[in-house]
């Protein structure tokens, strides 16, 4: 009788600790299932997360391009008008040079202009005096 009441006891304890024990899986099945749909959405999230990293790494690469072809562009019009700067700051100069030579030359056919013109005013006096003398 005392093995009966054993056994029963230890039935009692084995039904006990096997109910402690289904509880224990049933608690971590659930725990299990919630961690599982956690590491999803946790998933989900990362996989979103890279996803917008790259279009924003796409679109950072368009505009990073676009702005090196636009300041290659505009590096090139910069070299391009500096050349022309320099070519007409030259062009510019020639022009001046150009300029005060045709001034000289209109001031010396004038000057030689207005030479002739007394050498002509000479003569005629040299003339006039010339004949004042023979009448005198």
């Amino acid at each position: 009788q005392v093995s009966q009441n054993e056994l029963d006891w230890f039935h009692q304890d084995s039904e006990t600790q096997m109910k402690k024990w289904q509880q224990e899986k049933k608690e971590n099945r659930e725990n299990l299932k919630a961690l599982k749909g956690t590491a999803k959405k946790h998933s989900d999230t990362n996989e979103r997360y890279l996803k917008t990293i790259n279009d924003k790494e796409k679109q950072y690469n368009v505009c990073l391009n676009t702005f090196l072809e636009t300041s290659n562009k505009f590096a090139n019009e910069k070299g391009k008008l500096e050349e022309l700067i320099k070519k007409s700051q030259g062009d510019s100069q020639e022009c001046e040079k150009r300029a005060v030579k045709a001034e000289v030359s209109v001031l010396q056919t004038w000057k030689e202009t207005e030479i002739w013109k007394l050498k002509g005013t000479i003569a005629k006096g040299e003339g006039n005096v010339r004949m004042l003398k023979a009448l005198s």
